[in-house]
């Protein structure tokens, strides 16, 4: 009988610390970017950089002391998240181009993922921080680099990262819609991680562009009449 209740205790003691463990779990803020680094062994770091839409040109991010365990030439890494409403992603790539988000499922599994990263997060909002096993199902290293599921981000959609000190497009990307360059992110030899905002028209570049299409539609009616007379 008393072994009986020994293990019936060690199971609600057990079954406690899996809840603590879960409740401990932030959860994902959406709209925050997240940034991953691995170096493919020992343990991944994942950063909150905060919203996407607070981004500023020329912000900097000081990540020396949590980078201190990579070799920053060499390290993986790049940025992804989504948003609700509307239902986009947010990713990197070395420069190209970045994929269509063709399907909602598509965009369903990466809200997932990008969840599951935040499971080891024990606080949520930007500049919290969580490290992760690179073996984990859900590292950084599983995820975008070397996925051996289906349902892994590379898979699912791209791999978002650059090599070490270098520079990484961001791209926008709503559902069923060509991705658009947001910026891009550079990582430099101390640590230090900076963004700078995609260069907008200028107010007479825009009218210029603006007049140039209303002269080209105009040709091309009257172009059309003749045609057709």
């Amino acid at each position: 009988m008393k072994l009986k209740q020994y293990y019936q205790t060690a199971l609600v003691a057990a079954l406690g610390l899996a809840s603590v463990s879960l409740a401990s779990a932030a959860t994902y803020p959406k709209g925050d970017l997240l940034v991953g680094f691995t170096g493919g062994t020992g343990t991944d770091l994942i950063y909150d950089l905060g919203q996407a839409s607070s981004l500023t040109n020329g912000q900097t991010w000081t990540l020396n002391t949590l980078l201190a365990g990579y070799t920053l030439s060499s390290v993986q890494w790049g940025v992804v998240g989504n948003t609700t409403s509307p239902r986009a992603a947010w990713t990197t790539t070395d420069g190209t181009q970045a994929g269509t988000l063709s399907t909602p499922g598509n965009y369903n599994s990466l809200n997932g993922i990008d969840i599951s990263f935040y499971n080891f997060f024990g606080a949520a909002g930007a500049d919290q921080f969580a490290t992760v096993d690179s073996t984990d199902q859900n590292s950084w290293y599983a995820q975008t680099v070397n996925p051996t599921l289906t349902t892994q981000y590379q898979t699912i959609y791209e791999n978002p990262n650059v090599t070490g000190l270098s520079s990484a497009t961001l791209w926008n990307a709503p559902l069923a819609t060509t991705p658009s360059a947001a910026g891009s992110f550079a990582l430099d030899n101390t640590g230090t991680l900076t963004f700078t905002a995609a260069p907008v028209p200028e107010p007479s570049t825009l009218a210029l562009l603006s007049a140039g299409s209303g002269l080209l539609f105009l040709a091309w009616r009257k172009n059309n009449r003749r045609s057709q007379a």
